[in-house]
């Protein structure tokens, strides 16, 4: 019995010391789990921070070495190639011009139908746009009456289509229509294109319509580009038919420049011509700008008197204006930067009663004057006097010449000038310029 119960409690506490060891190493097992996982966790976070360092490292440098590579593409790569098939898409594009094929619209001008394509109209003029597209009635319409000249708006169309302009192929009636047409369009480099090709062939037999058309449609560059060629050409076109068709505006404008170069006499003929063929237009305002005052004594009383057309009382006024020279405004010539008094510009030197003169061609407007010694005027203190006509004279300069300078450049405020002599104040020479280089310019840069 105490066998048995010796053995009983034996095994009691061999199950209990089992248990205890088991537990223990139960707790030993999760507190080794529990390191494991915090170690690894620890791990895996400085893995973490390791690998975004070295990914905002590479972003970065992935960066610096893109805009660097681009960078070098920028400044040393070429252009890649392109492929341009604009000749056969303009082929294209003009074979459907008054084609019926997709044709959505049709003109009627001058009883022709011309079928045209809406989209096409509206993307290459703004004026088609509001016509077609913009609202207005004929947007709704499938055919639409112009009252245009046909072979004008064929050419209009062609270029609209095309992008092409025949216009060495027209004369200047046709090319007058079209600019017309491109002027109500906006098409403002058809109105270029045809401007620089009337600039380039002004002559004197179409300038005065070329004029008038460029006065019409305020191309002011066209219009300039006439008037300076009116005021070179003044004889051969008075001659000319065409100037009978001048209009009475483009007269106007053309009497009042003052680099007209006629003579007023001439001026006045002009006007007279031109009335006696535009019998029922007022040349009142035309005759005011004929500058009488110009004109000779002689031939007031000759000519424009007994021509009726200037009151007597008017001439009487030129007749005493002309006794002030201050107050005449001569016409003369502008040629920047071209000796005027030289032999190829036909000046011509005159000797007067022992005064030695220099006559221009016609009025020139010039600032300076320059001239050169010789032995005979070494020492003398000379002036420069230039003059409009021959009897008042006007000082800009004087000048003493000497060896070490032979000659001198002078300066003065632009100004008209015929006439150029020197004069010696102390003995009253005026034959000082004979033999004497001379030079008269318009100096453009001079600030005087």
């Amino acid at each position: 019995m105490q066998t048995v119960t010796i053995i009983t409690e034996w095994l009691f506490n061999v199950s209990i010391r089992s248990i205890d060891i088991f537990y223990h190493s139960q707790l030993n097992i999760e507190e080794s789990h529990k390191k494991i996982v915090l170690k690894k966790n620890k791990l895996l976070k400085k893995r973490r921070r390791r690998n975004t360092v070295t990914k905002m490292n590479s972003q970065a440098s992935h960066a610096t070495s893109s805009s660097t590579v681009a960078a070098k593409r920028r400044h040393t790569a070429e252009p890649v190639p392109v492929h341009i098939f604009g000749k056969q898409v303009l082929a294209d594009m003009e074979s459907l011009c008054m084609d019926q094929l997709f044709s959505d619209i049709t003109f009627l001008v001058e009883d022709q139908r011309l079928p045209a394509h809406r989209m096409i109209l509206g993307k290459r003029s703004n004026y088609f746009y509001g016509l077609l597209y913009g609202g207005m009635s004929e947007s709704k319409q499938d055919v639409i009456r112009l009252e245009v000249p046909l072979e004008a708006f064929k050419i209009i169309l062609g270029y609209l289509y095309s992008g092409t302009l025949p216009i060495s192929q027209l004369d200047v009636n046709a090319i007058f229509k079209v600019l017309g047409l491109a002027n109500m369009y906006g098409l403002l480099e058809v109105e270029t294109a045809i401007s620089e090709h009337l600039r380039q062939n002004l002559d004197v037999s179409n300038v005065c319509m070329i004029l008038d058309t460029a006065r019409q449609f305020n191309l002011a560059d066209l219009t300039m580009k006439c008037l300076n060629f009116v005021d070179r050409n003044t004889r051969p076109l008075l001659a000319h038919e065409s100037f009978q068709m001048l209009s009475k505006e483009s007269l106007e404008e053309v009497l009042r420049r003052d680099t007209l170069i006629a003579h007023e006499l001439q001026i006045f003929r002009m006007v007279c011509k031109w009335s006696s063929h535009n019998r029922n237009e007022d040349i009142k305002s035309l005759v005011s700008l004929v500058r009488l005052p110009l004109i000779s004594l002689q031939d007031l009383l000759n000519v424009v008197h007994p021509s009726g057309i200037i009151h007597p009382d008017a001439i009487l006024y030129a007749i005493k204006t002309a006794f002030i020279p201050s107050n005449l405004a001569y016409r003369a010539a502008v040629h920047p930067l071209v000796n005027v008094a030289s032999e190829t510009q036909e000046a011509r030197r005159l000797t007067m009663k022992s005064i030695e003169i220099v006559k221009l061609k016609f009025w020139c407007i010039i600032n300076n004057i320059g001239v050169g010694s010789t032995q005979n005027a070494l020492s003398l203190n000379c002036t420069v006097e230039v003059a409009c006509n021959i009897t008042h004279w006007v000082g800009v300069g004087n000048i003493r010449f000497t060896t070490s300078k032979p000659t001198h450049n002078i300066h003065f405020a632009r100004r008209p000038v015929r006439y150029i002599r020197i004069v010696h104040p102390e003995s009253g020479r005026m034959d000082i310029l004979k033999d004497m280089p001379i030079s008269a310019i318009l100096n453009t840069q001079l600030a005087i």
